[in-house]
């Protein structure tokens, strides 16, 4: 990017993060007129211009004009990753030069990694750098922070901020990869983040260790899912309530988490989400869903209605910050994060989760360093665990009698074995997965 593009760009992100700011504050139905007009005009876009959704529309007998409302939305079939593959080249708008796009790719946790190419415009660069900043900002952090993140895809060399950054009233990042424990925690105690931002479950890795000499000012984290055991750990080892984030590749930041954490704010100017059961159809307030997305930022390359392969629960409960955007209780995973029952009933993975940490972990919060939970089999589960350093033996016998307890609350005992273990393995991404269903 050369330099009068910079300096356009970031007057353009300086304008929109304003106007963010005054978004938020907005009644509710101003966010939905403007969230449906931006939802409208993607719509009529992707028609116009996108050969993959012009043959779609054609096919299902729908025109752009059809969708007078946010209900309307769902005659236009839901988009898959392996949609997107096999249309690839269908799916970039038309009169665009593919050689002079950005690119990026998806982590490929769902097994389909997934190539991305974004609108290069002004405008587009100018508002995703503006989301950016606004939901760092929004939390506390402010320029010139320390701001350090510890993520699994880095390179195996610390990347240092650029100073220049923070001359455009940015924000500098130093990305540290994925170290051994060890050689992390003495990184972060030569580098002294004002901010952090990493993976739980590398939050609960270095509270193995002495931190007292790591204080950040605040904490970021996402990428996996934010149990009660890490926020626990983080409210012990650091002294503070951790800020959860969403957001992907397709889209970049979606939503945050903000001060009062009771739920993650969805930035509504951005994008239309939506979540649905089993059948596609959208779910009420307070039931579990799966999370599909209609992007506004990207001209090029628009996804409709697509499938993130996340669970999430919506809830009409208001935040008590008083911003307008609506919230997510909570992320709950992926979508084949289900413990099937003996009876072929499903149950979300949660419900172990929060029997592990209130049953057992509530009260001895560093017994435990990491779990998994893999289902091999329809009446049992193996329960992997990383000694803590407050580790006891009787902790194996209440995790097994907490665990079987429930179970048979549900009428469908499973059997429980208890493997203790070295790590739990990490991804190629960096993440660590905390249950796995080999019965799906």
């Amino acid at each position: 990017m050369n330099k009068l593009k910079k300096l356009v760009t970031q007057a353009m992100a300086n304008y929109y993060l304003h106007q963010l700011r005054k978004d938020q504050w907005r009644n509710p139905q101003q966010l939905k007129e403007i969230q449906f007009e931006r939802l409208k005009a993607v719509i009529k876009h992707a028609y116009d211009y996108v050969p993959y959704y012009h043959r779609l529309f054609k096919s299902i007998n729908i025109n752009p004009s059809d969708i007078r409302n946010f209900e309307d939305v769902r005659k236009i079939p839901l988009l898959s990753k392996i949609d997107v593959q096999r249309n690839f080249t269908d799916m970039v708008a038309r009169g665009v030069d593919i050689s002079r796009l950005s690119a990026g790719a998806t982590s490929g946790s769902t097994g389909i990694p997934l190539k991305v190419l974004y609108d290069p415009t002004f405008t587009r660069l100018g508002y995703q750098d503006a989301v950016n900043s606004y939901v760092l900002f929004e939390r506390g952090v402010k320029p010139g922070d320390n701001f350090v993140t510890v993520w699994g895809r880095a390179s195996k060399s610390i990347r240092w901020s650029k100073k220049y950054v923070k001359l455009w009233r940015g924000i500098g990042e130093t990305v540290v990869p994925l170290f051994p424990p060890a050689k992390l925690v003495k990184i972060l105690r030569l580098i002294k983040p004002d901010v952090l931002n990493t993976f739980p479950s590398v939050l609960i890795t270095l509270a193995d260790y002495d931190v007292s000499e790591i204080n950040p000012r605040i904490i970021f984290t996402g990428g996996e899912v934010v149990t009660e055991h890490c926020r626990e750990v983080c409210r012990k080892a650091f002294g503070l309530e951790p800020f959860e984030g969403y957001g992907c590749v397709e889209f970049g930041n979606l939503a945050f988490e903000c001060e009062e954490h009771c739920g993650l704010h969805m930035i509504t100017n951005i994008a239309f989400i939506e979540f649905v059961d089993e059948a596609d159809e959208w779910v009420s307030a307070g039931e579990q869903g799966e999370i599909v997305v209609t992007g506004f930022l990207n001209d090029v390359m628009p996804f409709i209605r697509y499938r993130l392969g996340d669970l999430g629960i919506p809830t009409d409960e208001k935040c008590a910050c008083g911003r307008s955007w609506p919230l997510i209780k909570n992320i709950q995973g992926r979508i084949d994060d289900f413990l099937v029952l003996p009876s072929g009933k499903k149950i979300s993975h949660f419900y172990v989760l929060r029997a592990i940490f209130h049953r057992v972990l509530r009260e001895n919060i560093f017994a435990i360093s990491h779990y998994q939970v893999i289902q091999d089999r329809k009446d049992g589960i193996i329960l992997k665990i990383v000694k803590g350093k407050e580790f006891s033996p009787e902790i194996l016998d209440m995790l097994r009698k907490s665990l079987q307890y429930e179970f048979d609350k549900l009428g469908e005992p499973l059997e429980v074995n208890i493997e203790i273990v070295d790590e739990i393995p990490i991804e190629r991404t960096g993440k660590r997965r905390i249950f796995i269903s080999k019965v799906i």
